[in-house]
């Protein structure tokens, strides 16, 4: 059985039951779905626990059995609302699903001519035009580029002009977790060459100019440092995330 799924965000493969891409960090709905499913069960299988022993329970009385029985109910509500709100707010953006005959006509035009518009682009190298070509598909019109040509140098576009955009947050004399974050993982995406050999020629002068004085100077990893992480938060071509934000979370402080 496939236990592998695409991304609708970043077109990443990732496990099926992944509750969100270890990537870009969108959620997957249906691993999502499954997880909760799998905490009800977990939450009934306790709460029939607590009833096979009716002694017990009546013993305790309020402050027991019966009480252990309300928090496990509440607490299950809780949840069912939280996940309910984070799949709305995560989902309401996601790329649209084209379902009618003219809706995909539409889509697949869309494609063709966002590929023609990235790879002028890209042969103009135009980087922030490609990130406006990638960043309009994903975020406003909710169509994946997927497959396109140069799609790796319009999502490297894209991380390129994020990086810019979150630089300035390291003159701030306190920086937030998530700041933190940002900076790290787009450093690192450029560090690894995660953009592949289509965007080689215009990246790498930016990686070994820009980003790694960054990285060395201002955010304190050492070169040893970078590639002993490599197996850890790579999963090639791409880098993870999550692992990334693990795995360099301890440095944060040190960021200037």
């Amino acid at each position: 059985m496939d236990t592998k799924i695409i991304c609708i965000n970043c077109g990443a493969e990732i496990e099926k039951d992944s509750t969100r891409c270890p990537y870009c960090g969108y959620i997957n709905v249906e691993g999502a779905e499954k997880k909760f499913l799998s905490d009800l069960d977990e939450i009934d299988r306790n709460i029939k626990e607590t009833k096979k022993e009716p002694v017990k329970a009546l013993a305790k009385g309020f402050t027991g059995g019966t009480k252990t029985i309300l928090i496990t109910v509440t607490v299950l509500l809780i949840i069912a609302i939280l996940i309910a709100v984070e799949l709305f707010r995560e989902t309401r953006d996601e790329p649209k699903l084209f379902m009618s005959a003219d809706e995909q006509a539409y889509a697949s035009a869309y494609v063709e001519q966002a590929g023609e518009q990235l790879t002028e682009a890209f042969e103009d190298e135009d980087i922030a035009r490609m990130a406006d070509i990638f960043d309009t598909a994903y975020s406003r019109d909710r169509v994946s580029l997927w497959g396109v040509d140069h799609y790796e140098a319009g999502y490297a576009s894209s991380c390129y002009m994020k990086l810019q955009q979150c630089l300035p947050n390291l003159d701030k004399e306190e920086m937030s977790v998530k700041e933190a974050e940002e900076i790290t993982y787009y450093c690192f995406y450029f560090y690894y060459r995660a953009y592949g050999d289509d965007g080689a020629d215009l990246f790498d002068p930016i990686r070994d100019d820009l980003v790694l004085p960054v990285i060395t100077e201002r955010l304190g990893f050492s070169v040893e440092d970078m590639e002993n992480f490599r197996k850890r938060v790579c999963d090639p071509p791409h880098v993870n995330r999550s692992r990334v934000y693990k795995a360099t979370k301890k440095y944060y402080k040190d960021y200037k």
